[in-house]
């Protein structure tokens, strides 16, 4: 039948069957979309599109009323496409929060528009509106929560750069919606987290993240008690702690008070707002402690890394050399503990400068390391790095130790007083005296830390400005990891399973190894090089200091000496930079190969197929007109008389 079909009529039938294809597609996707609301397929490698476990436990766990009102301009679109995309994804989370919530979560959708009452709501809750031109007009996009006692929580404005972290964000106001109680957590110590004459007293971005699920308190002085209100000492580089002090957070313990300490034994962001030396230290400040708690950091060891160490820029005979820095560590994967709360869903932590965490010989607590360093590390003597650190100079002399360093644990277990004969003669108040306790009444419960710098904001956070905005955007999960700590130590569990989903690294693991391979083996060149350049340089330069100081001409002698030294010279510079050149030679291929797998790959790949289709469909299309050529034949043979 086909076969005695026109031209004409082909080409109708196949128009009829792109509009029927179409329709059908149509149909199906409004069907799928009326009936399958709740339905959803996430091919992301994090899930960042399904709701966890955590925020399911979260919105189960509510048990008063709370409403999310989502401020959404209806001007959003002219900021192009990724904000379209943006509001439709926040505005089908927060259906899925209400959908799960099981009626606790009433969400009101709202257009601010210019001088209107809702862009008084709107600012009212303390969203933060974004100038669209010169008009003054402002776009709002952000969500304010209100719970049954009419506290107010906001998200002033859902950044898109914070796109992967919407449903921590979320969860978070959710939470702290359904909390009124947080638990105490007070702070003690010298890290200037709360700023300093040196950043504008700027506080450090953890500090306001604590503060959102905390309830936090400042110890300053000397302190001869700890309240029993707190369930948390956050310990945080105390430089000095006198014996009232050190009593008072004894006995907290003693009484089953928990611990979050980070004690560094070389705090770059406390060093760097001191322009002096001082015998401030730390380790020392709470070795009383320590030793009642069966743990050591050592005072003067470092620990440096060279699988996880970063790369930092520095100058080297006038020239910008990049190399790796082994004390400034970025710990992923087998680093962080897969089998505790507190790191199971962690990517990445980095450190500057940390120390390490020992047992003591007779210790009766339990070390449970959270964060190791690999097992190419070394300790490194922390004078190396006080003033003028080198870091080609450690890379060179780099020696593996094959041990992996434990930089942060949890330490547990039976303990005693730090004061075995009673309180010091420091506390006079007798009901103070009376109250001593010579052993814990509960196991040690502690988090323990050998790095302070890993809090401060240029460790893990980066700026971003968007419409004259800025933002902080996490590069890792330092943050949430000191949130974690407090979490399981106060208690809570609800939010760690979200603090970690969406941060992405996902590094060319064999372009990192071939770069740590050649930096080995040219670096020793390259320093052998660069030393007989300075050599030379001086040599000339004392030459023509001598002539100066004479006051006569140089001898001809003289002369060639500096000639041959200055060609020397250029000599070395050559041989240099050509060690410099080959240190990134087969980098540069293999990311050359890359770039263009990643461009021409699919292309070419779809071309391919496109091709393939093609041939097979003139195939078959020549044989079904080869076999109807052979049945007219048949046919027209069958007629003849």
């Amino acid at each position: 039948m086909f076969a005695k079909l026109t031209s004409a009529d082909r080409n109708r039938l196949a128009v009829a069957s792109i509009v029927l294809a179409v329709i059908v597609f149509v149909a199906i996707n409004v069907f799928t979309d009326l009936r399958f609301t709740s339905a959803r397929l996430d091919l992301t490698e994090d899930g960042l599109y399904t709701l966890s476990d955590g925020t399911r436990a979260v919105l189960a766990s509510i048990d008063e009323p709370i409403t999310l009102r989502y401020y959404a301009s209806g001007t959003i679109e002219k900021l192009g496409p990724v904000y379209t995309a943006h509001a439709a994804r926040v505005s089908d989370m927060l259906d899925e929060y209400a959908r799960l919530s099981g009626g606790m979560i009433r969400v009101e959708r709202y257009d601010p528009q210019p001088f209107s009452p809702e862009e008084d709501l709107a600012v009212g809750d303390g969203l933060r509106g974004i100038a669209l031109g010169a008009g003054g007009s402002q776009l709002y996009f952000g969500i304010a929560g209100s719970n049954a006692t009419d506290d107010v929580t906001a998200i002033p404005y859902l950044a898109p750069e914070r796109g992967r972290f919407l449903e921590y964000d979320l969860t978070r106001l959710v939470y702290d919606l359904s909390r009124p109680e947080k638990t105490k957590v007070a702070v003690m110590g010298d890290l200037p987290v709360v700023g300093s004459q040196y950043d504008g007293f700027k506080r450090w971005k953890v500090l306001d993240s604590m503060a959102q699920f905390f309830d936090l308190s400042f110890l300053y002085g000397s302190i001869d008690r700890i309240d029993d209100s707190v369930d948390v000492i956050f310990l945080a580089q105390p430089d000095k702690l006198d014996q009232k002090t050190l009593y008072a957070i004894d006995q907290f313990v003693m009484r089953g008070g928990r611990v979050l300490a980070f004690i560094d034994p070389y705090a770059e962001v406390v060093a760097a707002q001191r322009p002096k030396p001082t015998k401030a230290d730390a380790i020392a400040a709470v070795e009383p402690l320590f030793k009642a708690w069966g743990v050591e950091i050592p005072k003067n060891e470092l620990v440096g890394d060279a699988v996880t160490a970063s790369r930092v820029q520095v100058t080297q005979g006038g020239r910008n050399v990049i190399t790796d820095y082994p004390v400034w560590i970025g710990l992923v994967a087998d680093s962080l503990a897969r089998d505790d709360v507190v790191t199971a869903e962690l990517k990445q932590i980095n450190m500057k400068s940390a120390g390490l965490i020992r047992a003591r010989k007779g210790a009766t607590t339990t070390i449970e390391p959270l964060i190791t360093s690999s097992d190419q590390a070394m300790t490194i003597a922390a004078e190396k790095i006080r003033l003028s650190p080198d870091p080609i100079g450690l890379m060179r002399d780099f020696k593996p130790s094959g041990e992996r360093y434990v930089l942060a644990a949890r330490v547990s277990g039976p303990v005693k007083s730090a004061f075995p004969d009673g309180p010091p003669q420091e506390i006079e108040d007798q009901a103070l005296r009376d109250a001593y306790r010579s052993e814990a009444e509960t196991p040690l419960n502690m988090i323990l830390v050998a790095d302070a710098d890993l809090l401060a904001d240029r460790s893990w956070l980066q700026v971003q400005s968007l419409l004259g905005q800025q933002y902080a955007v996490p590069i890792a999960n330092n943050g949430d990891f000191a949130i974690n700590a407090l979490d399981n130590l106060g208690g809570t569990q609800g939010l760690i399973s979200l603090r970690g989903r969406g941060l992405e690294r996902r590094p060319f693991a064999v372009i990192e190894r071939m770069t740590r391979d050649a930096t080995a083996k040219y670096r020793a060149t390259e320093q052998d090089l660069t030393t007989q350049i300075q050599t030379a340089t001086k040599k000339i330069q004392d030459l023509q200091r001598q002539g100066q100081e004479a006051g006569v001409m140089l001898t001809a002698a003289q002369q060639k000496a500096i000639d041959d030294f200055r060609v020397k010279v250029l000599d070395l510079r050559a041989r240099l930079r050509e060690v410099q050149r080959a240190l990134r030679v087969d980098v540069d291929r293999l990311e050359t190969r890359i770039r263009v797998l990643d461009i021409w790959a699919m292309p070419l790949l779809v071309g391919a197929v496109a091709l393939g289709l093609a041939l097979i469909r003139r195939r078959r299309r020549a044989r079904f007109h080869h076999r109807h050529h052979l049945a007219d034949v048949a046919r027209a043979e069958g007629a003849r008389p």
